[in-house]
């Protein structure tokens, strides 16, 4: 089995947004205008904004985009007065950052990188991170929580979205249960063929049963996630410092 799930993932998504993916669509001229009259909101997970409360002092801070690409959540943020860095693996998402960065003059460091890879960048740089539903596509989160820990500035904020694990019990049909936990497509070669046989399906939409995605095993390369929800515990997403 391919060992760089990732590069394939990455293709996927770049097909994804050339289909008019969801998640890959850019926020209008407009939507930009308001977040600097401070009337905005983004999405963390499919279906609820994310507390402002959540979030630190916006103007002046440090903020990374993980996996984060798509033009829709750091032209917030630099509306609102903060330096962002986006860090993806995906060509087009990258390219929409900078479309939206260009129509808007301001400036964003854009970064095409694995994030489960150490990240390029040094220790302490941001003051928050956010991390929409995407660590379901790769098979070891634990590193990525390592990296965002010592990214993160002491007292930082790391904001991240999980996807449903129960989405990758059942078939196509969204009725039969096939498969089990935990879910891992890398770990089973006959899973990983058919997924690669389904390549370039177009994305999940949404359901009353599957919220983001559906459960076709090309979409995912990990093990069964939690429930879906936004996470904000404070052991990974508030840094203590000693």
């Amino acid at each position: 089995m391919n060992k760089n799930y990732t590069e394939i993932n990455s293709k996927v998504f770049d097909k994804w947004v050339e289909e008019g993916w969801e998640w890959g669509q850019p926020i209008s001229h407009e939507t930009y205008v308001k977040a600097q009259d401070k009337d905005w909101f983004v999405m963390l997970t499919p279906t609820k904004p994310v507390p402002k409360e959540w979030f630190c002092e916006m103007k002046n801070a440090k903020i990374l985009g993980l996996a984060s690409g798509g033009g829709q959540q750091m032209p917030i943020f630099s509306a609102l007065g903060a330096a962002c860095t986006v860090i993806d693996y995906s060509e087009r998402q990258l390219q929409s950052e900078k479309e939206v960065a260009e129509r808007e003059n301001y400036a964003i460091e854009l970064v095409r990188g694995d994030i489960t890879n150490p990240l390029p960048f040094a220790d302490e740089s941001f003051d928050l991170i956010f991390h929409p539903v995407s660590n379901c596509y790769i098979e070891d989160i634990q590193p990525v929580w390592h990296e965002c820990y010592r990214v993160l500035k002491k007292g930082g904020i790391l904001l991240t979205g999980f996807d449903n694990g129960f989405n990758y019990l059942f078939d196509e049909d969204q009725n039969t249960v096939r498969y089990k936990f935990p879910f891992n497509s890398l770990k089973d070669p006959q899973m990983y063929e058919r997924s690669l046989e389904k390549i370039g399906k177009p994305a999940g939409t949404k359901s009353e049963h599957h919220d983001w995605f559906d459960c076709d095993e090309s979409k995912v390369t990990a093990i069964a996630k939690l429930p879906h929800f936004i996470s904000k515990a404070n052991l990974i997403m508030q840094k203590w410092h000693n």
